[in-house]
């Protein structure tokens, strides 16, 4: 528990030092799966709030925030309806049960010390037909084998490499995440990035890994992906 500790402590103080665009990012693609007739939402690390104006101006729904950077959570106050600061992970949460028709962690889940729990301790608040709709870093995008290949892993303040990161996942561990915490994935759209050199270094690697005998069917499209979108229901 003492590491653990360390760590937040750690990471609050990385916060502290993001450029002040690391808060105020609208995530387009998880902006469009919030259904336009939601009434109640909960957005897990809602920054300073810039999604959650967005969201009630296209839903007219009630919008909360968690947000565990306090000078973020003040700036949210003023755009959505209710903040609450402090950290997911340890929080006794003042809602109903089946309260919300979205749960959002729009790049937060990879953050978390254990996403699995929470994922698991939230699932009660998500109302029958409701959803967690998230967005998650792909740690199989082809600029990770890049680094990999030349012998790096160097953390950065924002990206794939963010130094607040604890954890990475690949799509397929993505979709143990919420299968295990209790979740059916009902859609996955990836946000992709490549360049002229990442494609032809992309084709190197699926012509290795075809010679080698590894089968990953989707390798080209998964090495593409920065980051997924996903929405999920309780199962």
């Amino acid at each position: 528990m003492e590491i653990n500790k360390r760590s937040l402590a750690d990471s609050m103080k990385e916060y502290e030092r993001k450029d002040k665009e690391y808060y105020k990012g609208i995530n387009r693609q998880l902006f469009d799966l919030v259904e336009p007739h939601a009434k109640t939402i909960l957005e897990v690390g809602c920054a300073e709030g810039l999604f959650g104006a967005a969201v009630k101006k296209k839903t007219k729904c009630s919008y909360y925030g968690i947000e565990s950077y306090p000078p973020a959570a003040e700036k949210a106050a003023h755009h959505i309806d209710e903040v609450i600061t402090g950290d997911i992970e340890t929080l006794k949460l003042p809602f109903e049960k089946n309260t919300f028709d979205h749960i959002i962690f729009g790049d937060v889940l990879e953050h978390l010390i254990d996403p699995w729990a929470v994922l698991a301790n939230m699932k009660p608040y998500v109302n029958e037909t409701g959803s967690i709709l998230a967005s998650i870093p792909n740690i199989g995008h082809i600029s990770i084998f890049e680094s990999l290949l030349s012998g790096k892993w160097t953390y950065t303040q924002a990206g794939l490499l963010d130094k607040t990161h604890f954890r990475f996942f690949t799509l397929q561990e993505m979709k143990k995440m919420f299968h295990e915490t209790g979740y059916k994935v009902s859609q996955i759209e990836p946000i992709s990035f490549t360049t002229h050199y990442y494609e032809k270094m992309i084709s190197k690697l699926a012509h290795v890994k075809a010679n080698m005998g590894i089968h990953h069917a989707n390798f080209e499209e998964e090495a593409r992906a920065y980051q997924y979108v996903i929405k999920a229901q309780k199962r």
